[in-house]
């Protein structure tokens, strides 16, 4: 039972942490982020309370009534704001959307009167309806649309989190998934008793960890010193338009096809300076500049093979058209970059 109270502890304060890091996105172009942020801040006051329970720490005489802090109501329309921020890019926070928030308001309002007032209102079943089963059953609403919607959309082609890494979308659908299967259990204990509620407690957990664990990966949890740099050396440089020009150079112009190429021309190219051009292919593209170079000339040697110019040509001859200047450094860069040597990957 300790160690349970200790994990349920430690749960917690990452999903208040969890929740901050959310909120704050309030101030940033991700303000879907936000709404998420208050959904998990009360799923971790939930666990905190759990803990609560158990250790005894609820019924000190002294202990600030957090639970009070607990609305479901809010969850709903939390959910499906964040919902709507995820799937339409033109989605906008617009004024009407504060009236979605009144009943958590108005539930705000009550359950603070019925403490000054010295009443109890868990008695009333009316109550308990409007604190716990209509958030229950909006969340379960606002969910069920969210997956008619994810399917009707066919993810892996039009979803909007298609754009971004593997490692966001899986996130993105444990986040989602764990929301729909707390819904789903606390409906059924709703029926049979909540003699088993440590399945959804044990939910929060691993959903706290997961988001965590997740996050780590996809984020630079310590930034590199070459970011320092470039801030350092390139401040005023756009490095998203710089980006964009990389590619489209590499595309439009395909310098590659040159088997001698330096980076000092293409940094002439593109008019930048090399040392940044370099820092936007390390950095970004996480490759030096013979291997970012390399990868369009596979690339293309992989588009003339699918056209069909390997049956007149042989596989040297159309790597020298590519930009390779040897048939070692085609096979060896070659099964590198997919894994098998040429005649494997082709036959």
């Amino acid at each position: 039972m300790e160690i349970q109270q200790h994990l349920f502890l430690f749960s917690s304060l990452i999903g208040f942490l969890i929740a901050l890091a959310l909120l704050s996105r309030v101030f940033t172009s991700k303000k879907g982020d936000f709404f998420i942020g208050i959904v998990v801040l009360i799923l971790a006051i939930e666990l905190l309370f759990s803990w609560g329970a158990q250790s005894g720490i609820n019924n000190s005489p002294n202990i600030f009534p957090y639970w009070m802090l607990l609305n479901y109501l809010l969850i709903p329309p939390c959910i499906w704001l964040f919902i709507k921020y995820q799937t339409d890019d033109n989605f906008r926070f617009l004024p009407w959307h504060l009236w979605l928030f009144l009943p958590a308001l108005i539930a705000y309002a009550l359950d603070v009167w019925s403490k000054m007032a010295s009443i109890s209102l868990i008695n009333h079943t009316l109550w308990i309806w409007f604190s716990e089963y209509v958030p229950l059953l909006g969340t379960i609403l606002v969910l069920g649309l969210f997956w008619v919607k994810y399917y009707k959309l066919n993810v892996f082609k039009n979803f909007k989190a298609q754009k971004k890494s593997m490692l966001t979308q899986f996130r993105f659908l444990m986040l989602m998934s764990s929301l729909s299967f707390v819904c789903l259990a606390w409906l059924l204990f709703e029926f049979i008793g909540f003699k088993y509620y440590e399945i959804i407690e044990y939910t929060f957990i691993i959903l706290f960890l997961g988001l965590a664990f997740f996050n780590f990966l996809e984020n630079q949890t310590f930034p590199p010193l070459a970011l320092e740099e470039r801030n350092r050396e390139f401040p005023n440089y756009d490095d998203q338009d710089n980006l964009v020009l990389l590619q489209r150079t590499m595309q439009e112009n395909r310098p590659y096809l040159n088997p001698n190429y330096p980076l000092k021309e293409l940094a002439l190219e593109l008019n930048l300076p090399a040392r940044y051009v370099s820092f936007l292919i390390n950095h970004y593209h996480h490759k030096n500049y013979k291997e970012y170079i390399n990868a369009y000339r596979i690339d293309a040697f992989l588009e003339k093979v699918k056209s069909g110019e390997n049956k007149t040509k042989t596989f040297l001859g159309l790597a020298m058209e590519c930009g390779f200047s040897s048939k070692s450094t085609f096979n060896q860069v070659f099964k590198n970059h997919m894994g098998k040597s040429p005649s494997e990957y082709i036959n």
